[in-house]
């Protein structure tokens, strides 16, 4: 599974008999093996290194928050908390997409990440916002940011500065490159691979084999952050 299970208990009846895999997040409560990443402290990682930067009006744009993923809610806690623990107590702003604004931008064909990046940065710039950094719920929300920003004729990072999560293909060819954290994503499949593996071999003596595995995400800084410049102080 790479999104929560909709039926949990379910899933659980099913891995007493089948090799059964969480990939990415779960529960606490659901008894299932599973390799996990550390969303909050992604989403720590990039309020640090913002902080850093001298960013302290930060807006987080994201697509719905649903029950098919906690990934996007705690990211977002842990960007609250990291600033938090340098005194930063309202400079956070978050912009999230309605349900019915994300299915109405697949009708154009782009994805609708992209889309709903786009649609709530040209919302942000019509406010006229004081934000200096603008960070998306994942790349290709922070995609369409990039291309909103540039469309205004705004450039990153003079004007904003501009990152995500996920470090997809796109975010390292697309200009600027795109700061964000990687989730070591082929080595987390390839572990989850060996669980299921470790699971299905047969033998007389019971050995213990590992049920949890969890991951810390990586900054990967690239040109569409810098430190914030004069006239945005």
């Amino acid at each position: 599974y790479t999104f929560l299970p909709s039926f949990p208990r379910l899933v659980e009846k099913i891995a007493d008999t089948l090799p059964t895999v969480l990939i990415g997040e779960k529960q606490d409560e659901l008894s299932v093996c599973s390799i996990e990443l550390r969303n909050a402290t992604a989403g720590a990682l990039l309020a640090e290194h913002l902080y850093q930067l001298g960013h302290r009006r930060l807006v987080f744009i994201s697509t719905p928050f649903n029950q098919l993923t906690l990934a996007r809610e705690q990211r977002l806690e842990g960007i609250r908390k990291q600033l938090e623990l340098h005194g930063v107590t309202d400079g956070l702003e978050v912009l999230v997409a309605d349900r019915q604004a994300e299915a109405d931008s697949q009708d154009d064909g782009l994805p609708s990440k992209y889309s709903v990046g786009r649609q709530l940065t040209a919302e942000l710039i019509r406010r006229e916002s004081m934000a200096t950094a603008l960070i998306g719920v994942n790349d290709m929300t922070a995609l369409g940011i990039l291309s909103e920003l540039a469309a205004q004729g705004l450039r990153v990072p003079r004007d904003f500065s501009v990152c995500g999560f996920d470090n997809i293909f796109s975010s390292s060819i697309t200009t600027p490159g795109l700061t964000t954290i990687d989730h070591h994503l082929r080595t987390r499949c390839q572990a989850a691979v060996d669980m299921v593996i470790t699971q299905s071999t047969p033998s007389r003596i019971p050995t213990p084999f590992v049920n949890k595995i969890e991951y810390t995400p990586q900054l990967i800084v690239r040109s569409s952050t810098g430190p914030i410049s004069v006239h945005q102080r």
